[in-house]
């Protein structure tokens, strides 16, 4: 039931551990002359199944390149602390440390983006047009982006409207993606959104928008909200929406973002295959209210025959002692 309530469809091995343990039931009845033999060998059973549905949390790369960050988000500190409390990474962050040497950065005149292949650039602050210049002469060098730009940031935060800290509400990136010939849409909804990509990948967004695209470098992805670009020797991914990375848009439990059965989106396993690194595990959604709704009626079904079937493995020996007695 965890998988449902995250939105997942339940895993192939441990439903398949269910049915044959339904069958064997039966038979082990008539097979096992001890009530108790009965018990403990369902309950091993449950156990297995248990077991098998769970993933194990991602590991740490032995090999892990370097990965510059440039962002306005409040992804490496806490919004309204200051000092040494408000060092704090954000969960997607700690999941991209997993694979790579993360390195944030204050801006693109750092030199530390030039000893850096990867770029992950996520709502930044106003950069000046040298900064901006920096950033395509290093994608056109052989670079490799990630441009997380949203026309309508919804991030919660606990600063004030106006306060200079907080994340820029649009995006800044206008002349850049002018000059890769892409155009930032306005949002089409103020919501939140699902998407899923042509090989079953899941993204929610909120406030989401699409790219609309007047050069040949780039091709739309997943109606325009995602743009694959070809820029000089590099290439670049953008995403309409910034959002998405916010862990209350992909995370169940934010006390174990490692944990991949606790993702609601595949938010980070694609933003570390955008960056040319992987994360372990294939995950199946319920796509709509209608499927989810199909999924826990089987799910209630699987429980009444459960139940029956307890019924009639112990609750015939009970009568039969009692008519002994």
């Amino acid at each position: 039931m965890s998988a449902l309530a995250v939105g997942r469809a339940p895993q192939a091995m441990p439903v398949l551990l269910l049915l044959v343990l339904v069958c064997g039931a039966g038979a082990g009845g008539a097979l096992l002359r001890s009530r108790l033999e009965v018990a403990l060998c369902l309950l091993a059973a449950v156990v297995l199944a248990w077991f098998a549905g769970r993933t194990a949390p991602v590991e740490q790369a032995a090999d892990r390149p370097v990965l510059a960050v440039i962002t306005g988000l409040p992804l490496f500190w806490r919004e309204g602390e200051q000092g040494l409390a408000a060092r704090s990474d954000a969960p997607v962050i700690a999941l991209l440390r997993r694979r790579f040497d993360v390195r944030p950065l204050d801006s693109a005149s750092s030199p530390d983006l030039q000893r850096a292949r990867l770029l992950l650039l996520a709502q930044p602050r106003g950069m000046r047009a040298d900064a901006l210049a920096v950033i395509d002469r290093w994608v056109r060098q052989g670079g490799r982006a990630v441009v997380l730009a949203d026309p309508l940031l919804r991030w919660p935060s606990p600063l004030p409207l106006g306060d200079r800290r907080r994340a820029p509400p649009v995006s800044l990136l206008r002349p850049l993606l002018d000059h890769w010939g892409v155009r930032l849409a306005p949002p089409a909804t103020m919501g939140e959104e699902r998407h899923f990509l042509a090989d079953g990948s899941l993204l929610t967004t909120m406030a989401g928008s699409r790219f609309e695209l007047s050069g040949g470098h780039c091709r739309a992805v997943a109606s325009g909200m995602v743009a694959q670009c070809r820029i000089g020797q590099g290439t670049v991914v953008l995403v309409a929406d910034a959002d998405l990375i916010d862990d209350r848009l992909w995370l169940a439990d934010p006390d174990h973002p490692l944990s991949p059965q606790q993702w609601s989106a595949d938010t980070p396993a694609l933003l570390t295959q955008w960056l040319g690194q992987s994360l372990p595990g294939e995950r199946q959604w319920v796509r709509s209210g209608e499927a989810l709704a199909r999924a826990v009626r089987w799910a209630l079904l699987a429980g009444i025959l459960w139940a029956g079937l307890g019924w009639a493995l112990f609750g015939r020996g009970k009568s039969g002692i009692w008519r002994r007695g």
